[in-house]
């Protein structure tokens, strides 16, 4: 079993060399740009859900008299947020696949 396990860890060495991967720096700045993007989407979905409010409220009150415009920023949050659910629903997919892996 160790021999096996050690075959594997040489063989993952060796497609880090190939690859240019065995920096761990590389890992670490994806990794920060990952979490930026991350961050950037959300922010993104949470100021399109914002708009939406605003000119709702707006258009309920009556300080707002664009329907058409309205209309657009619902749609726009709408679809926003129907594509954030999916995102989370295939990282949820690929996560629980990775987790029943067997090694």
């Amino acid at each position: 079993m160790n021999s096996m396990l050690s075959n594997v860890q040489n063989y993952q060495g060796l497609l880090a060399k190939q690859t240019g991967l065995e920096n761990s720096d590389f890992a670490t700045a994806h990794s920060a740009n990952f979490s930026q993007l991350l961050s950037n989407a959300i922010n993104g979905l949470n100021n399109n859900v914002n708009a939406m409010e605003q000119g709702t409220a707006g258009l309920i009150s009556g300080t707002n008299n664009d329907l058409g415009k309205t209309m657009v920023q619902m749609t726009e949050a709408q679809l926003s947020v129907q594509t954030a659910v999916q995102v989370r629903n295939k990282v949820l997919d690929a996560y629980n696949d990775i987790k029943n892996m067997q090694f």
